[in-house]
């Protein structure tokens, strides 16, 4: 299967993870990071193949991909593992088919449903486990690594707790023989799955920020343009573009895809008029307008304050604050502070840093706040 050329490799990434994977000291990781960060797509086109060429097998679960019945698609897909293994070339035809599901599903429209989560049975259960056990011995001492996206999943509901208790059981049973990447974008599912004593998997694996892609990805972009479609952009704009928008690959292929469909069908386009285009359809969907109206302006003051990287108890913030407008008391900071972080607009990782979780939302607060 032909590569996408509109994907930035990350080979040292790779070659980190893939060691990992190998060492029995990590045989359970957690990657965390938000949406449309590249989580999924490093994990199937720069780390799967490293994972195969260090003699590896990958199995790419989502359990996303069936809601209402998560221990269905585990299933469902450990089946597909074992029948490809059979087959001449198995290992890369197993990745390459993962990946094509993968693509098509992403150009899909996804709309949110309500799901009826079911119970998984000891039916159920047990042939999971036999599945398992019959990929590990059907792989010939390959390890196998089990990539399980948006795991967070599983505890959105009571009914899959006893394929959480099960899974975790046949995990921990297996030991080092197998390996186990678990991803999530939801921060405080995640934390809850591995973090709150009274679930399942709490402290059965490390959980680790997922990087963020570095500034190569412009270049990237700014480059296959070029070579492509023969299209030249101003490559600072798009730099300041991806700033604005925290660094979300997918809003930027977006924008890539609408740059190159106006350049071919009205001969002619503008970056700025563009990115106007994609801006916009980021404030529908992360709902920016909505957000900024349940916010008090003591919020956004301490919103910035916070992910400017300030701290928010100093004389000159509490300055800033009464300068928008705020109310700048230690209590109602305080308050602020915490509703924030409640309401999941933003997260404080345990180095102190502060991340905001809704993309763009920095300059949509600033923005606001400079109409006061």
């Amino acid at each position: 299967m032909m590569a996408d050329p509109w994907f930035y490799h990350r080979p040292e990434l790779a070659r980190k993870y893939t060691m990992f994977c190998n060492d029995t000291l990590f045989s359970r990781m957690v990657f965390l990071g938000p949406r449309r960060i590249g989580k999924t797509s490093f994990f199937m086109n720069d780390l799967s193949p490293g994972l195969i060429d260090a003699g590896m097998l990958p199995i790419y679960i989502s359990m996303w991909g069936n809601k209402s019945a998560p221990h269905a698609e585990f299933a469902e897909q450990l089946a597909f593992a074992l029948d490809e293994l059979s087959k001449e070339g198995a290992v890369k035809k197993l990745l390459n088919t993962q990946i094509k599901k993968l693509a098509i599903g992403n150009h899909i429209a996804k709309v949110e449903l309500e799901f009826t989560p079911s119970v998984a049975t000891d039916i159920d259960l047990n042939n999971i486990k036999s599945l398992l056990k019959k990929i590990i011995v059907k792989s010939n001492g390959a390890k196998v690594v089990l990539i399980l996206d948006e795991f967070q999943h599983l505890v959105t509901s009571k009914s899959f707790e006893n394929f959480q208790y099960a899974l975790r059981t046949l995990l921990d049973t297996l030991g080092s023989q197998i390996t186990v990447i678990y991803t999530g974008s939801s921060r405080t599912g995640i934390r809850a799955a591995f973090e709150d004593p009274k679930l399942p998997f709490y402290q059965s694996a490390t959980i680790q920020e997922f990087p963020t892609l570095d500034n190569g990805f412009i270049t990237h972009c700014v480059e296959r343009l070029d070579q492509t479609y023969d299209i030249k952009i101003n490559k600072k704009e798009l730099q300041d573009f991806w700033n604005e928008i925290d660094h979300s690959p997918h809003w930027i292929i977006n924008l890539m895809r609408e740059v190159v469909e106006k350049k071919i069908m009205y001969k002619a386009f503008s970056l700025g008029t563009s990115i106007d285009f994609i801006r916009e359809a980021i404030q529908e969907e992360e709902k920016h307008s909505e957000i900024l109206q349940n916010l008090t302006i003591t919020d956004k003051a301490v919103f910035i304050l916070r992910c400017s990287g300030k701290g928010i108890y100093a004389e000159s913030s509490f300055e800033y604050i009464k300068s928008m407008g705020g109310k700048a008391t230690r209590s109602s900071v305080q308050a602020s502070d915490k509703k924030l972080q409640l309401k999941g607009l933003m997260s404080i990782l345990p180095n102190k840093k502060v991340i905001s979780e809704v993309y763009g939302l920095i300059n949509a607060v600033k923005n606001d706040l400079a109409e006061q």
